[in-house]
């Protein structure tokens, strides 16, 4: 049995989160044990399903002065005998290769943005400590790249992005794509269903957003776009799924904008899953990604996606089959996009079995889960 250990942040609802819990899933861990340790304030919210699923989850707190982290990261990894350092830290990358040298176990250092420096807590985003944390990461990338075993990326573009750290990573830089499951599709009934939750009628437009609410999704081009579409369709509703700093500015211009009865912030769903299936237009005007797990996802429920053409996405979306991609400043594009897949039914079906036939060919949490065992099974693993 191979012993993986993972660097996370914390166990939250992200993308690179959930695609380690179906990983869980998908890969016997009496092969390949893969245990986790958080370096966040707290283990997160789906924590307890990696522990149900049989991982570990180890809490080990990253502070500035670092020494508390390195020395219970050290003794984590040498009391459970790890073979393994899977580091998915980024911008404190550097921490985990280093260790994982001194300690003489092969380090995979995997990135999941084309951005490394988006603080993420109040902390962070504070000038001072924005700038000199940029300075920062930019080192520790710097290292994670140079030894590292192995470094990987969920998209060409994320891989692409690396090349300001080091030029030579598009020769050895792996693409090690997310997976999704493919859902069933919603019956005429849970159609209904969903929109007589809401009081509407059942032919009532959804178009649904899912994604933190930080600067990134651009959540205030999103209600501008949606604007535009209720100018044509008046019954037209938005779903915004996820939780986040912005939420009280997204609230205040959705005042502004006259948008109170036509969006709906719902939180944190555990069924995104079963709003994909009975949507009409998956809306992603995000400035940047990394690959877009949630586009995927969308296109495995036969979701057409509308979109920004930005790294990562380009590659999650094949533009006018599985959804429509515009330049992320045209949002009067956005908005024309996802106005004419609301009226016109059959080239919305083209687009969602086109999405499907993509996500089932291509990124399956099966085809996933084997890329994934190829890169354990190559590493240089000492007996």
């Amino acid at each position: 049995m191979l012993k993986i250990l993972h660097l996370i942040s914390s166990f939250n609802r992200g993308g690179i989160e959930m695609w380690l819990l179906s990983m869980l899933r998908q890969i016997p861990r009496n092969q390949y044990a893969m245990d986790f340790c958080c370096k966040g304030q707290n283990l997160g919210a789906l924590a307890n399903i990696a522990e149900e699923l049989g991982a570990k989850v180890f809490h080990c707190q990253l502070n500035f002065a670092h020494f508390g982290f390195i020395n219970n990261l050290k003794r984590i990894i040498i009391e459970g005998n790890y073979q393994i350092l899977h580091n998915h830290l980024e911008a404190y990358s550097g921490l985990g290769a280093w260790l994982g040298n001194e300690l003489g176990i092969p380090v995979i250092t995997s990135f999941h943005n084309t951005k490394f420096f988006t603080p993420q807590t109040p902390l962070t985003r504070g000038f001072l400590i924005r700038q000199l944390r940029s300075i920062y990461a930019k080192f520790s990338i710097r290292y994670a790249l140079e030894h590292s075993h192995l470094v990987t990326g969920c998209s060409q573009g994320v891989i692409d992005s690396l090349t300001s750290f080091d030029q030579n990573i598009k020769n050895f830089g792996l693409v090690l794509n997310y997976g999704v499951n493919i859902p069933d599709l919603a019956t005429p009934e849970k159609w209904k269903e969903l929109r007589n939750s809401f009081g509407w009628t059942e032919d009532t437009p959804i178009i649904l957003h899912v994604g933190r609410l930080i600067e990134q999704k651009n959540h205030l081009g999103l209600l501008s776009i949606f604007q535009k579409v209720v100018e044509k369709i008046p019954t037209a509703k938005l779903l915004l799924v996820g939780e986040g700093p912005l939420r009280g500015l997204i609230t205040e211009n959705i005042t502004k904008l006259g948008l109170i009865n036509a969006v709906n912030l719902l939180g944190l769903r555990d069924d995104v899953s079963a709003l994909m299936t009975c949507a009409n237009v998956f809306l992603f005007p995000s400035f940047h990604e990394g690959f877009g797990l949630v586009a995927i996802e969308a296109n495995a429920a036969g979701l057409p996606i509308v979109g920004s053409k930005i790294p990562g996405l380009i590659e999650a979306v094949k533009d006018r089959e599985t959804g429509i991609l515009h330049e992320v400043e045209d949002l009067e594009g956005m908005a024309k996009s996802t106005i004419e897949i609301i009226n016109n039914r059959q080239y919305a079906q083209e687009l969602a079995q086109a999405g499907r036939t993509w996500i089932k060919s291509k990124y399956s949490t099966e085809n996933s889960a084997k890329n994934l065992i190829k890169v354990y099974h190559n590493c240089p693993i000492k007996i």
